[in-house]
C-alpha cells in the first residue's frame, strides 16, 4: 500500500493524494480567489499500512487573484438618432476574474455620452467611439457609434 496524504477541513476528508517522497503538497480545487485562509482551516495527515498520523494544521495561506484576460462588448458598432439611448454590455474574461470593474468613455462627448453602466445617449449628429476598459489589466474593447438627425415625416397636405 502506497502512502497517502489526506487533507481535511474539520472532520471532513477533502482529498487524498499519493505521497511522493520529498513532496508534501496537496492541490485543492474550488477555493475562493484572493482570499486569506487562516492556520488550521485545513489539516493534513499521512496514512500508510501502519495507520494514519495525527492531523497537522496547514499554515495560513492566501490564494491568488484571478487576472482579467480580456473584455468584449455586445456590439462593435451601432447607430442612434439624436436623443436616443442604448446600453452596451461588457463581458469580462474569464468569468471567474477577481476584479470585473470596467469604465466606459466616449471619444467625443459632444456626439454621444456614456455613463458608468454603458448607457449611451446620442447628443448630436456625428461619429464617436465608446471604449470600455477593465480596471484589472487595462483590457479594452470599442464600439463605433454613428449619430444621425431624427427623420421627420413631412406633414400631409390637406
Amino acid at each position: 500500500m502506497a502512502d497517502t496524504l489526506n487533507l481535511y477541513k474539520g472532520e471532513e476528508l477533502i482529498k487524498s493524494e499519493e505521497y511522493v517522497e520529498g513532496k508534501a503538497s496537496v492541490t485543492v480545487d474550488g477555493l475562493e480567489a484572493n482570499t486569506d485562509y487562516p492556520k488550521g482551516t485545513y489539516q493534513v495527515s499521512r496514512k500508510n499500512e501502519n495507520g494514519e498520523s495525527e492531523k497537522v494544521d496547514v499554515p495560513a495561506f492566501k490564494t491568488k487573484p484571478i487576472a482579467v484576460t480580456g473584455v468584449k462588448l455586445n456590439k462593435e458598432s451601432t447607430s442612434l438618432e439624436v436623443g436616443a439611448t442604448e446600453t452596451l454590455n461588457a463581458t469580462v474574461s474569464p468569468s471567474t476574474a477577481t476584479n470585473k470593474k470596467v469604465t466606459f468613455i466616449s471619444s467625443d462627448d459632444a456626439v454621444a455620452t456614456v455613463d458608468s453602466n454603458g448607457k449611451i445617449t446620442a447628443v448630436k449628429a456625428g461619429a464617436t467611439d465608446i471604449t470600455v476598459t477593465t480596471e484589472d489589466g487595462s483590457k479594452t474593447a470599442k464600439c463605433s457609434v454613428t449619430v444621425t438627425e431624427p427623420v421627420t415625416e413631412p406633414e400631409p397636405e390637406e
